[in-house]
């Protein structure tokens, strides 16, 4: 179950955050489907979490509800995997071998978030200087003891209906 908590912070909007435990990649891919039926062209993503802790199931789950033939995997070697919907593309990025936002820049990034495609950015706290304010933030955390579970907070610029 979500809840929403607006919290006040340094930026001059409001901030929505929620919580979820989902216990298995069934219930991640559900949960990426709820927020991308509220997604809007230019949304930015971006995910911190340790390895396996969920961010790539959950990025598989938004490339379903986008109608995306590919498989998503995580670009760890290619860094940008690009992915065409039905109606949506969409930006994979995985930063985990890069050293700061300005390596983000150097590889074009603007052109990205200029395009209309939805960007998903894993390891985005190593790029964080290079993701904009009106970003949404998710932190994914495996659960100790649960072998699939995972807790999952969601801080977004907007209000959202989520559930799962």
């Amino acid at each position: 179950m979500g809840n929403d908590y607006p919290s006040s912070s340094s930026r001059a909007q409001m901030i929505h955050q929620y919580h979820f435990m989902t216990h298995g990649p069934e219930e991640t891919g559900q949960l990426a489907q709820s927020l991308a039926a509220q997604l809007e062209p230019g949304d930015i993503l971006a995910m911190s979490g340790n390895l396996a802790s969920g961010k790539t199931t959950f990025t598989q789950g938004l490339t379903t509800f986008f109608e995306v033939k590919e498989y998503a995997l995580s670009p760890t070697f290619t860094y940008i995997n690009e992915y065409h919907g039905l109606n949506q593309d969409i930006i994979h990025i995985d930063a985990y071998r890069l050293s700061n936002g300005e390596d983000l820049i150097s590889m074009g990034i603007w052109e990205y978030y200029d395009s209309g495609a939805i960007v998903i950015i894993e390891w985005a706290d190593i790029v964080a200087g290079a993701i904009p304010e009106d970003a949404f933030g998710l932190s994914f955390r495996a659960i100790e003891g649960e072998e699939n579970g995972r807790e999952i907070l969601i801080h977004s610029p907007r209000a959202l209906e989520i559930n799962l």
